[in-house]
């Protein structure tokens, strides 16, 4: 268990780790990040918020929540968070964890508010009903992570620059980083997305 003085609670999602501390970590895979923390590193529990701050941040509001009380929610799902850190079964889904954590945080809230009404309007036959688009795609965007980060060096670079980087890098750039010919860029994109693919599907994601 991590005192709470080790590894300070971030604020809402406008902050962000340093330059620093996201390089040496951003490639890290969830369980590789959750075991860094555990042994106290600030900068790995930083990035693990920062990765899943969106996703965590965008349930309250979807439940209508002002910001305010967003604001609550995102710092007591991150506390649940910490708190359960070393007791995590599952590490490589704390992505599902979360949202499931988040949205019991979120039902708390109404309860106390004795909004049982509104509760009620949300459920369909006692469940919720599914995660809306937004907060699907947040959760896409993260296995694709993920899957990106097991990927050759290679790989990894050109599919960043060609898909993740704003704006995207041109074909000489690429080339010149990664020291290859630009004609050559074109089938090494193709190797490299059946690579991608490759990953999502041994994770289950396709």
């Amino acid at each position: 268990m991590i005192p709470d003085e080790e590894l300070a609670l971030p604020s809402p999602p406008s902050s962000s780790p340093s330059t620093e501390d996201r390089a040496a970590w951003e490639d890290q895979s969830d369980s590789q990040l959750i075991d860094a923390c555990i042994n106290g590193d600030e900068g790995a529990w930083s990035t693990l918020i920062n990765r899943y701050s969106r996703l965590i941040y965008t349930i309250p509001l979807r439940f209508g929540f002002p910001k305010a009380v967003a604001d609550e929610v995102f710092q007591e799902t991150c506390l649940i968070l910490l708190e359960s850190l070393d007791s995590l079964q599952e590490k490589d889904r704390v992505r599902s964890w979360l949202v499931t954590v988040c949205r019991r945080v979120c039902i708390q809230h109404m309860r106390q508010k004795k909004d049982l009404q509104s509760l009620d309007g949300m459920m369909v036959d006692g469940r919720f009903p599914p995660l809306d688009s937004e907060i699907i795609q947040l959760e896409q965007q993260h296995l694709v992570h993920e899957a990106l980060a097991k990927l050759p060096p290679r790989c990894k670079q050109l599919l960043k620059a060609l898909f993740f980087e704003i704006p995207p890098a041109s074909y000489e750039e690429i080339a010149r980083r990664l020291d290859i010919s630009t004609g050559s860029i074109g089938p090494t994109r193709i190797r490299c997305l059946q690579k991608l693919q490759q990953e999502l599907t041994k994770s289950g994601h396709h």
